[in-house]
């Protein structure tokens, strides 16, 4: 006689919006993070066509709307590069008026996703890059880098360690860990 089995807790689902094609693969890394932890959670990664951050956040936000019943999100996540909204302060002030509509969190990558990755490194975790620099110092501690580098890339280069030792000095990152689960 077979015992019953018992039911499959539901994940916890996070919606993740990106800039563009770099955003997918990092979140997928932090996917990759999370389930070698042990957590629970799937990160539904959806990446936008690029433009301005006002019009990722609008992207993302029609997405949701057109998508509500498919599934109950513990977060609504944005991930932009802090660069954008520095060169066009009133650009962030909207971005942040339209996130709040849509009822999303904007996590700023600093300066973008470039200068994040370099902060991963061992002995970079202050870094203060401008974005500008950031590709070009990124190449200067990781010399094979392409962009936009693959899930499987960042993975064979980063551990969970990297991440939280950079996240101790950047609040933004932090956040995002914090929120997904793999910062306590």
């Amino acid at each position: 006689m077979r015992g019953r089995r018992r039911p499959v807790r539901p994940r916890r689902s996070f919606f993740i919006a990106g800039e563009g094609q770099s955003e997918r693969p990092f979140a997928r890394f932090l996917q990759h993070l999370c389930d070698e932890a042990g957590l629970h959670v799937h990160l539904d990664i959806k990446p936008q066509d690029g433009g301005g951050s006002v019009a990722v956040i609008e992207q993302a936000g029609r997405w949701l709307k057109r998508n509500r019943s498919r599934r109950e999100y513990r977060a609504r996540l944005v991930l932009l590069d802090r660069d954008r909204i520095e060169v066009e302060p009133q650009e962030g002030i909207r971005a942040q008026a339209v996130a709040a509509r849509y009822e999303l969190e904007i996590v700023f990558q600093d300066p973008d996703l470039e200068g994040l990755l370099v902060r991963l490194h061992k002995g970079q975790e202050q870094r203060k890059i401008r974005a500008p620099d950031s590709e070009s110092e990124l190449r200067k501690v990781w010399p094979e880098y392409q962009k936009p580098p693959t899930a499987e890339q960042l993975r064979q280069r980063f551990t969970l360690d990297d991440v939280r030792r950079a996240a101790a000095h950047d609040q933004r990152l932090r956040k995002l860990l914090e929120v997904i689960g793999l910062w306590s």
